[in-house]
């Protein structure tokens, strides 16, 4: 049903494997992981993922990172889970039959013949795609807003996220997906800021919406940027969740309890881990 897109950096690795390890990852979630690290956190979410019998998707033909040799394929080849492959030739031409097709570029997807296909497809709302392809389609969106630098927030520190999940099924789709708090557009590394940012999203009335929480750029170190922008999430910790924490506000409140810096990483992590929660408890109910 959702089908959210990693391009399978750590701390999203270790965000879903540890929803995975606490049991609060829905069925009803399917991650498709496009690897780009050869790494220790991809290989504990395949093992965790696999014994916990929690599906999810890895493209088999990633399009940056450690896997664009001839080993890296093979290696990805041999991998016995099901598999996605992003277009990027006729799929009649192909000589391996993926559990999903992802398509990021119209113009292979448009020379193909969809015809006969029963393969799931992930893919845009673009009209001519949507009017070429056969069979069932997931909707690929791309709500987060992603700006050069942490304090263009302060222009919009809250706004609309996602009402795709409301409306997917109406509109014909089998499922909806997104990037989580991240874009379309890949890239290794963020832009220098002077503030730290965080980015919550909660739910208002069955509409996702996204509060950006930031410091200011005053704080003498990273602890002390990390505690102001703690002390602006407190208050909105019913508003992001209820009454029940999720499990990336309890770690992120457990540092504040121990007057520690987790690091951005560990911000980043427990952002992913507190909307893929919230989607799961929507999802299950």
């Amino acid at each position: 049903m959702y089908y959210p897109y990693f391009r399978g950096k750590q701390f999203d690795l270790l965000a879903l494997t540890a929803l995975i390890e606490a049991h609060r990852l829905s069925t009803h979630v399917l991650p498709i992981i496009e690897p780009v690290k050869n790494s220790t956190a991809l290989k504990k979410f395949i093992t965790l993922a696999q014994r916990e019998h929690q599906a999810f998707y890895l493209i088999q033909n990633p399009q940056a990172g450690d896997f664009l040799t001839k080993e890296g394929i093979l290696y990805l080849d041999a991998l016995s889970l099901d598999k996605a492959m992003i277009v990027e030739q006729p799929i009649e031409t192909l000589n391996q039959e993926p559990q999903l097709f992802v398509i990021n570029n119209a113009t292979p997807a448009l020379q193909s013949d969809w015809q006969a296909n029963q393969t799931k497809v992930l893919l845009s709302k673009e009209f001519r795609l949507l009017q070429k392809v056969k069979g069932e389609k997931i909707i690929s969106q791309d709500p987060f807003t992603r700006l050069p630098k942490a304090n263009f927030y302060q222009e919009c520190p809250d706004e609309f996220f996602s009402d795709t999940h409301l409306t997917f099924h109406k509109s014909g789709f089998v499922g909806f997906s997104d990037f989580s708090i991240d874009s379309r557009i890949y890239y290794e590394r963020s832009y220098p800021s002077k503030r730290l940012s965080l980015h919550l999203v909660y739910f208002e009335n069955e509409h996702l919406r996204i509060h950006h929480f930031l410091s200011s750029e005053e704080a003498p170190t990273q602890k002390d940027k990390f505690i102001e922008v703690m002390n602006e999430v407190q208050p909105w910790t019913s508003k992001l969740c209820g009454e029940n924490l999720t499990l990336g506000l309890e770690l992120l409140l457990h540092a504040v309890s121990k007057d520690k810096f987790p690091g951005i990483g560990v911000m980043r992590k427990a952002a992913v881990m507190h909307h893929m929660e919230l989607m799961s408890r929507y999802l299950d109910q």
